[in-house]
Parts: structure tokens; sequence; C-alpha cells
């Protein structure tokens, strides 16, 4: 199916324009959400968006932005992560099934089974109806946490370590940083640890998936350099840099991370510790 007016692919949240004119996003970032992105892509003007369920994993962290979307009013979905790749946007357009939608989805008749593209074809002609819909969704303060950290630093065995919600938050001046953040192993990840020249880099696994792209960019990474590894998204929750850090067990290593003795199963802190 030929991708239709006013729909755009990006393989990550990261990559949108704040001058986007396409009201619907097919991205293959993962669900996960405290707000952050569903801010953002309202003032990007996006007003639907469908996303990968990368493994739902620890607390359903894998959607947990469906609520956030729905209280900016923003109709998503979230695809299965074994019908199409994380990172890889083409995938979700061509291969995605719906899995969990959010009430605005619900309302617009989208349901799980569906295709993506089939959902589409559902919202287009009452795309711009989104615009005026009054949407009351109430996220509970449960779910919010106010104090929210997305980048921070903190030394472990005389190691500087960074610790960010997502791969896309660093700056500049986090070049040859040792990173644990809350984002999936994709390729598209994995272009932005190659953009900031990381030391090392710990990504949550988004459940592996469909042809292993939650794992996807450990082997490129190996060979540009960077050690990197994967936490299991049962151990912890995606878009939780603190979490991973905190509670995350190593699922896979690359051939770099596999050199300095960091094996499976071991915790992230103590792979810390043989950098």
């Amino acid at each position: 199916m030929k991708l239709p007016e006013g729909v755009i692919l990006l393989d990550s949240l990261g990559d949108i324009y704040p001058d986007n004119s396409s009201p619907i996003l097919v991205c293959a970032s993962h669900c996960g959400d405290n707000g952050t992105f569903a801010r953002k892509l309202k003032k990007c003007g996006v007003k639907a968006v469908f996303l990968n369920n990368a493994g739902i994993g620890k607390n359903q962290a894998g959607i947990s932005g469906l609520p956030f979307y729905d209280s900016e009013g923003i109709l998503a979905c979230a695809v299965d992560h074994f019908s199409a790749e994380i990172g890889v946007a083409a995938d979700t357009w061509e291969s995605g099934i719906i899995s969990y939608t959010n009430s605005l989805a619900e309302e617009a008749g989208i349901r799980v089974g569906d295709s993506v593209q089939n959902a589409v074809v559902k919202i287009l002609p009452v795309i711009h109806q989104l615009t005026s819909i009054q949407h009351t969704t109430v996220v509970e303060s449960s779910n919010v946490n106010k104090n929210h950290q997305k980048l921070f630093q903190i030394e472990i065995v005389g190691k500087i370590i960074t610790v960010a919600d997502s791969i896309t938050f660093l700056a500049e001046d986090n070049k040859g940083d040792i990173l644990v953040c809350g984002s999936h192993g994709g390729v598209s990840a994995g272009h932005y640890a190659m953009k900031h020249q990381l030391k090392a880099v710990f990504f949550n696994d988004a459940g592996i998936g469909k042809n292993n792209a939650g794992i996807k960019c450990l082997d490129s990474l190996s060979e540009a350099g960077i050690l990197a590894c994967t936490v299991d998204c049962m151990s912890a929750e995606i878009f939780n840099g603190q979490d991973m850090l905190e509670n995350g067990i190593i699922t896979v290593c690359n051939q770099l991370a596999k050199s300095k003795n960091i094996k499976e199963k071991i915790t992230v802190k103590e792979a810390i510790e043989l950098i």
C-alpha cells in the first residue's frame, strides 16, 4: 500500500521536527512514556501515532504512554513487537499489527488485530476532526512521576555514568560517555550511540521481538568500538533509565562486552564494574 498523504514514517521519536506537518505518525519507537513524548508530539501537530509495544515488559512500561497520549488528545496504538521490528518504521507500516489502543483509537474504530495500514485507512477521513475533540481523560497522579529526571550522572566504582530515559536526550557534551538508558537496542538507537561515540551503552531488550530487532544494533556497535548490552525488559522498565541502572539484568552482550567478562544474567552495576 502506498503511503497516504499526511502520514510520515520515523524510525525514532527523537527524529521528529518541530515544523512537522504530517498529522499521522507511524513510528518504530517504543510506546513507553511519562508524558514527555506526548507533549512533544502535540507541539509538533501530531494527531495520531503508531508505536511498538516493546514486549510490554515490567509494569507494562512498553505501553505506558497510551494514557498520556489520550490526555494530549492524540490517538495512539501500539503494535505487537513480533509483528514489526522495533526501530524500523517501514516494517511497522508494512507489517505492524495493533496489540493495544488508547481510548481515542477505540472511539475511532481501531481494534486489536487491525493492521497499521487498515487502521490508518479508518482514521484518514476523520483525522481533521481530532483537533476539535475535547477529550477528558485524566491521568491518575500515581502514574505520574513528578520528580522524573530525563538525564543525570552518577559515580559508580570511580566511573561517571550517564543515566537517561532515552538515548535521544543526549547532547554534544555526552560524547564518549558510559550510558545506561531506557531506549531499546534496535538499529535506530544504535545510530544515536554512534553519533555520540559512546564508550559503552546499556539498552532495554524490548522483548527482543521480530528478527531480534530489540538487540539488533549490538554487533554493529562492537564493530564501531562501542561496548553494548541489553537488559531483560521484565527486569527493568523501558524508558526508565534509573530502573535500568538499579534493577537491569543483562540478556545479551556484544563482543566488546564479552571481552570484559560481562555475561548474561549479571546486573548492570556488576557489568559497569567490569568496564
